[in-house]
């Protein structure tokens, strides 16, 4: 019998990211490749880490997209609130964003 590994099927990215241990006292950022991602989840390659150091551990995954500004006005607080269009995406990078508004999915 066929053991179900996921509940929501990842799709292939092949994205560059970085990540960084969550709690560290000096955030350093490693690059990573995102493989794979789903809502729930994605497989990553960590390009300077061992497997004994990092399992278990909570890391922040950073994904980078390209975008144009389009607009921006103040917001809450002194920010800067601004739109962003995004440029320059895969046909697996438009795909994904596709599948997440299909999905319903919340952030």
């Amino acid at each position: 019998m066929t053991e179900l590994r996921r509940l929501l099927p990842r799709q292939f990215a092949n994205w560059r990211g970085k990540y960084a241990y969550e709690g560290d006292s000096e955030v350093n950022w490693h690059d990573c490749r995102i493989i794979d991602i789903s809502t729930s989840g994605a497989g990553l390659e960590l390009l300077d880490s061992e497997d004994d150091e990092v399992v278990g551990n909570h890391i922040l995954l950073a994904i980078h997209l390209r975008g144009e500004v389009r607009n921006a006005a103040p917001g809450r607080d002194d920010s800067l609130r601004a739109g962003v269009k995004f440029v320059g995406l895969s046909q697996l990078e438009i795909d994904y964003m596709d599948s997440l508004a299909v999905l319903g999915a919340k952030w």
